[in-house]
């Protein structure tokens, strides 16, 4: 049944891709990877000249292409390489006129008008043309950075991302020199969250589902960086469109060897490490990095065939990044042999709170403290304490002291990366040309720390493979098509194996998964360290697939565009949290390790579990796959000589998950709501488990589900289909009101496919081929046996609550929505660019965004439900911290039990930006961008989870990557020493500098109380969801800052006031035995604010003539 529904359902998705070719005549202008050339041939008094022969050759490849000018003297060249060109207007009666060098560029119209003079064709006139300054074809935004700007301004890892925030709307953290690997950066962009960015390379789209790799400079062509507007050919996401176009071979051989070198000896002490380290302030950080090789491009076969190749090795040890780094609060533990008789007692000494009285560090979260004679410290606690390394000493470090220390552990991190690309064209004749794109990448890593103590290092290793064949037809002069097909493929793998000598075994522990030998991995939440590494191997590799072609008309004032791309996507995934990973709130905790009191409701020592779900030894398999389909429809309208109008539509299909092996069951709510009030025990049928519902070929690998279970009507979790109904229409216009002054608009509607990143985390750890942890307090958790109630696979976890006892299931379960949404934005701008000088342009406009159906972690359990005799819930009329399971909305769950991927979080930015920008010449660049912004949304970190999370309305506010300011500027400068000759002109010619300043307001913070919200079952922090914090009376959140300058007020831990002024904010509000939510909003103070400069002085030194 299912193949015969998914039949139809792609017969329906080809009859739209159809009806879009047959509609549209088809396309020209630029396309993803491309760009174009337009203008009109005028004579010497301004009457339009149609007939005119117009030849384009790129002086790259000798490449030409001819077309004749329209009835309105207009002419078009549509999807261009980007590159160097020269254009010749031939007609009879007038001289030949010849622009030698014009440059097209990425996703951009060029516009070249020329005014022919009277005489003989035998006749030339030869011009020089600079590039226009203002944008009279298009409504879109962004900036365009060359490979000159690419390889002059300072990049610490040679990674392009680091300088695609250039332009006005975009909002990204300061550079991080200290990055390790490759230093990507994530940007935001118009309101758009960091995720919904769309990349593309050579035409081709690389937001794959799961990562891409990054080109190295030399590699680079130029990349384009689009903000709003964009037109129909480009979609996937609403953010940035990303247009990357990587070097091609050309008529003359050129290549380049580099070898970038970072040493310590070159480095600085950060101002906080200095300030928190005086005694090793002398002492240098690590940070080596060499990054090494080279390009090579020429002819194959002269005018015929070009090949490109480049390879970049990268090796780096890094101690100052979050990978090689740890700061860790320690305790005190015993000097000496700790297996001595005698440890035991002086570990309870040196740690029970009697011995430290108004020191907090020696309290716990929960459950018994230390005793001062050491008798209640657990046996598994001295086992872990007792661990050692290969060398001989102990795993888990003392502070050295009698009370705790801050200590920071640095242990360099290694990146070793290596890259090729390898591109070529061949150029069958006149109307044919085939090219090809390859792109390798290879990054294995050794993490030593990164928030673990010494003695657990992580392995990691990355890969990325992308090929691309390209068919390009001149099919007549006016008609241009472009076919591809293109193969990804993105590796990861990783292992986090505990430290020697710590087998479950020896320790003392029960596994969560029979057979494992390795024990759970540990968090100290108050120390900020992990031990015992982080969780079992995982292996990930991503296959996808496309096929795409479009196709340009050039007619009249209209340049019509067409296309449609197909793709699938499978992600083959290995998921082993066979350990699991446990939360403990302090020292203490960990070495009492005691279950909880279900009777006082005291909670014990664990806190919590990460990554707990009990599987086969070998870990959860899942086989995901999901298609995609797209088209559009462009129409570039000249309607006037002023006026160009940027009329297109686009439709997108983004298809379902599905699992080869039928591992996506799930929840759905409107199955909780049909049995209100489920069973009073456990059952393994019936109602107890009718919330679940698996996928239609579930029975491949499981025995039938029991009775009660939906069996989906097809292999995807959702209840209803994917929307067909994707439509999204785009307009734009340019008014040119003078030479010097244009007017642009424009508004579109965009859909954001969401990573499958985000989507898996709701099904991979679904029964019964995982069982997920109860940590219910009932269940007695132990440091021994930190499972005792894990549900056996094979199994469903059944819902119930027993009024008189007062228990119930407890569940806590992530889902998917059971119907999908898309998320829409909505985009719109209105600017103007005024050219007030040559090669200057102000660029002055509003831009906006509004979304709907944006995706995010909802807890419908979590609401604020307080019972009454007046208003009782389930028979309930008091309000306790015992009874929230029994005032939930759904039974059977926890309060932050019922997390759900839903489409239901809004957005909403608006702002003014300003850029100035100075077209390279005479040796001088530089372009600033200013934007004021207000972004709001009650979405925080794909998250709808603080204070009442059931209500979004009360969570809306500023976006946590919002920067209300910010001003970024780029420049580059050939200084001017004169002009000299020998040994001078090697001193004093080719310097250059260049650079990258960015001045930015801080990030909105939101402040949270873990004491909030405990009458409604909200606890901790992160996506269990969290309260916020409770203002005083009388204050308000201009209190909430402290004075004075930054240093001082972020130098709490050396005698400054801190960054927040805590006396703004109180204890929340008593309900009961519980506290109230506190009545902070969210973002509701800045972080600290940024300015950042990046500045590079090159010097070139000319070793030939030629």
């Amino acid at each position: 049944m299912t193949s015969v529904q998914l039949s139809g359902y792609w017969r329906w998705i080809w009859l739209v891709i159809a009806g879009w070719m047959a509609l549209t005549p088809s396309l020209l202008a630029q396309s993803a990877g491309t760009g174009a050339l337009t203008g009109t041939v005028t004579d010497a008094t301004g009457a339009i000249v149609p007939g005119v022969t117009v030849t384009l050759t790129s002086t790259d490849t000798n490449q030409t292409r001819s077309t004749t000018t329209g009835e309105d003297g207009s002419y078009r060249f549509a999807l261009l390489p980007p590159g160097t060109y020269g254009v010749r207007f031939t007609i009879a009666g007038f001289k030949t006129s010849e622009v030698s060098s014009v440059t097209v560029r990425v996703t951009e119209t060029l516009v070249v008008d020329r005014a022919l003079e009277v005489g003989a064709p035998s006749e030339q006139v030869t011009v020089e043309t600079q590039a226009e300054a203002l944008q009279t074809a298009t409504s879109t935004l962004g900036t365009t950075v060359g490979a000159g700007t690419v390889t002059q301004l300072p990049l610490s890892n040679r990674n392009y991302t680091q300088i695609l925030a250039l332009s006005a709307g975009t909002n990204t953290t300061a550079n991080n020199a200290t990055a390790f690997g490759k230093g990507t950066q994530n940007m935001a962009v118009n309101g758009n969250d960091p995720g919904q960015n769309n990349f593309q390379m050579d035409g081709v789209n690389v937001t794959n589902f799961a990562n891409s790799g990054i080109p190295s400079p030399d590699a680079l062509q130029e990349f384009k960086v689009q903000t709003s507007t964009y037109d129909a050919s480009y979609g996937r996401n609403p953010g940035a469109n990303v247009n990357v176009v990587t070097k091609s071979g050309t008529n003359q051989f050129h290549g380049t060897a580099f070898e970038y070198l970072r040493d310590s000896i070159f480095n600085a002490n950060s101002f906080f490490y200095n300030r928190d380290n005086r005694a090793s302030a002398i002492t240098k950080q690590i940070l080596n990095q060499n990054q090494f090789g080279g390009v090579l491009g020429g002819p194959v076969i002269k005018n015929k065939l070009f090949a490109f190749f480049s390879y970049q090795g990268t090796r780096q040890k890094n101690g100052i990044g979050a990978q090689g780094v740890t700061t860790a609060l320690l305790p005190p533990i015993p000097d000496g042999d700790r297996r001595a008789p005698g440890f035991r007692a002086a570990l309870g000494a040196a740690n029970c709170p009697a011995n430290h009285p108004g020191d907090t560090n020696f309290g716990t979260f929960g459950g018994p403290n230390v005793a001062c004679d050491g008798s209640n410290i657990n046996p598994v606690a001295l086992n872990i304490l007792n661990i050692k390394l290969n060398d001989g000493s102990y795993f888990f470090p003392s502070s050295g002291m009698m009370g705790y220390r801050q200590t920071t552990f640095s242990s360099p991190a290694i990146y070793n990366g290596d890259q090729e690309v390898a591109n070529f064209d061949y150029v069958m004749n006149a109307k044919h040309t085939l090219s090809g794109r390859y792109f390798y990448t290879k990054d294995p890593q050794v993490i030593p720390l990164n928030g673990q103590l010494p003695g657990a290092p992580t392995k990691i290793l990355f890969s990325n493979t992308y090929a691309v064949l390209k068919a390009t037809s001149v099919l007549t002069n006016s008609v241009v098509n472009e076919a591809r097909i293109s193969y990804q493929r993105n590796l990861s793998t990783q292992n986090a194996p505990a430290p020697p000598n710590s087998d479950n075994s020896i320790l003392g522990i029960t596994p969560m998964t029979p057979g494992v030998t390795k024990p759970p991995a540990f968090t100290i939440l108050a120390g900020g360290y992990g031990i015992l590494g982080v969780f079992g191997p995982t292996f990930s590799v991503t296959n996808q697939y496309q096929v795409a072609d479009q196709i340009s008309w050039s007619h009249g004032k209209h340049t019509y565009r067409a296309g449609f791309e197909l793709e699938r996507n499978d992600w083959p995934i290995l998921w082993s949290g066979v350990r699991g990973n446990l939360s403990v709130g302090t020292f203490n905790d960990l070495l009492v390790g005691g279950p909880a009191n279900p009777q006082t409701g005291t909670p014990g020592n664990i806190q919590g579990c990460l990554f707990c779900s009990r599987s086969a030894p070998e870990g959860i398999i899942h086989g995901y796959s999901a298609p995609g389909a797209s088209s559009y429809f462009q129409d570039d309208f000249k309607y006037s000589s002023r006026l160009t109008l940027n009329l297109g539509v686009r439709w997108e299909y983004n298809g379902a998950l599905t699992d080869k092996y039928g591992n996506l069951t799930q929840t759905w709510v409107s199955r909780i709501q049909a049995v209100p009030i489920p069973p009073t025990g456990p059952t393994t049928s019936g109602p107890g488990v009718s919330q679940w519902v698996v996928p239609s070929n579930y029975t491949k690998f499981y025995p039938p589900p029991p009775d009660g279970i939906l069996i989906n009507s097809r292999n995807t979790p959702e209840r209803k289909r994917e929307p067909l109904s994707n439509f999204g229409p785009r307009l734009g216009f340019a008014y040119q009101v003078s030479s010097k002054l244009v007017v642009r608009g424009g508004a579109g509607i965009f859909y954001d496919r969401v990573g499958g990143d985000r989507i898996v985390y709701s099904v991979e750890q679904g029964n019964p081929y995982a069982a997920t942890v109860d940590f219910n307090p009932q269940n007695q958790q132990t440091l021994a046996n930190p499972f005792p109630s894990t549900p056996a696979l094979g199994t469903f976890s059944s819902r119930w609550a027993n009024f008189e006892t007062g228990q119930t299931s407890n569940l806590n379960v992530p889902f998917l929505a059971e119907v999908l949404h898309n998320p829409l934005i909505r985009q719109y701008n209105l600017g103007v660019q005024y050219q007030f000088a040559a090669s200057w342009v102000l660029e002055v406009g509003y831009v906006g965004s509004s979304g709907i159906n944006l995706m995010d972690q909802y807890h419908n359990n979590n609401t604020a439900r307080l019972a009454s005799p007046e208003h009782p819930i389930n028979g309930i009329t008091t309000n306790t911290v015992a009874n929230v399971p029994f005032r939930v909305p759904y039974l059977g769950y926890q309060a932050v039990g019922v997390r759900g991927t839903e489409f239901n979080a809004v957005s909403n930015y608006n702002s003014l930006q300003a850029t100035v920008r100075k077209q390279f010449s005479r040796g001088f660049m530089v372009q600033g961008a200013y934007t004021w912004s207000k972004d709001l949304t009650n979405l925080a970190n794909n998250q709808a989870n603080s204070n009442s999370a059931g209500d979004m309305r009360q969570q809306y506010g500023p976006a946590q990557f919002s920067r209300p300011q910010r001003f970024v500027a780029n420049y580059s400068y050939d200084l001017p020493f004169g002009t000299h000759t020998g040994v001078m002109e090697r001193l004093l010619g080719g310097w250059n500098l260049s650079g990258v300043t960015v001045v930015q307001s801080g990030t909105p913070m939101t402040i949270a109380d873990p004491s909030a919200g405990t009458i409604y079952g909200t606890a901790g922090s992160g996506f269990a969801g969290f309260g916020r914090a409770q203002m005083c009376p009388g204050m308000t959140y201009a209190d909430i800052a402290t004075p004075g300058g930054i240093e001082r007020r972020l130098g709490g831990a050396s005698g400054g006031p801190g960054y927040f002024n805590k006396s703004a904010f109180c204890a929340p509000p008593a309900i009961g035995n519980g506290t109230d939510y506190g009545n902070s909003g969210t973002g509701i103070i800045l972080g600290p604010g940024q300015f950042n400069w990046d500045v590079a002085i090159l010097k070139r030194i000319r070793i030939l003539e030629n």
